[in-house]
């Protein structure tokens, strides 16, 4: 798929109901799992895993049995309707599998629910940090987006406030110049 196409199925498709990590590192030779939430209502519809590599999205494998031939051995998706979570193994990991990858619900022929990860491939294990991340993925929305939201709603709260304060300011103060007319002082 084109990548303009996939911003334009990124658009059309609304907001994202995926959920799980935006970045995941792997270690080269060995195995890196991405494990991602969905919402009930997703459960019928085929999940696949993509890579972006020069502005289009290669289909590597799918929940309805495909697996790209350059990722067969490697490559596999699960999907655990039960829970509503997708797992997404990678195995034998190489240098070039590093870059974006996209996870897409296919809800119709050309709209799709998706979700961008960026994997990295690293030589060794970071002693900092693990090799992966694991988040609430049962949460509607990730720990940053949470923060993003109750942000919003209380900018939008206040702002209302701040709103009926002013409109009651107004309607008090035509009140009590008298319907609006300017008093005169003599």
């Amino acid at each position: 798929m084109d990548f303009k196409a996939m911003l334009l199925v990124v658009l059309i498709a609304g907001s994202c109901k995926l959920r799980g990590p935006t970045v995941i590192n792997g270690i080269l030779a060995e195995r890196v799992t991405v494990q991602l939430g969905y919402d009930q209502e997703d459960e019928t519809y085929t999940k696949s895993w993509c890579k972006v590599i020069d502005g289009k999205c290669i289909n590597i494998t799918d929940t309805a049995g495909y697996v790209n031939e350059l990722y067969l051995g490697r490559a596999s998706i699960t999907d655990d309707k039960r829970s509503r979570i997708l797992s997404i193994t990678l195995q034998q990991m190489r240098k070039e599998d590093a870059g974006q990858y996209v996870c897409g619900i296919r809800l119709s022929q050309q709209k799709y629910r998706s979700f961008w990860v960026e994997l990295k491939v690293l030589e060794a294990p970071l002693t900092s940090a693990p090799s992966s991340t694991i988040t609430n993925l049962k949460s509607p929305l990730s720990l940053p987006m949470k923060w993003n939201f109750v942000f919003l709603a209380v900018v939008l709260y206040l702002s209302l406030k701040l709103l009926a304060a002013v409109i009651i300011f107004v309607v008090l103060l035509k009140k009590h110049r008298g319907n609006g007319e300017i008093a005169k002082c003599d």
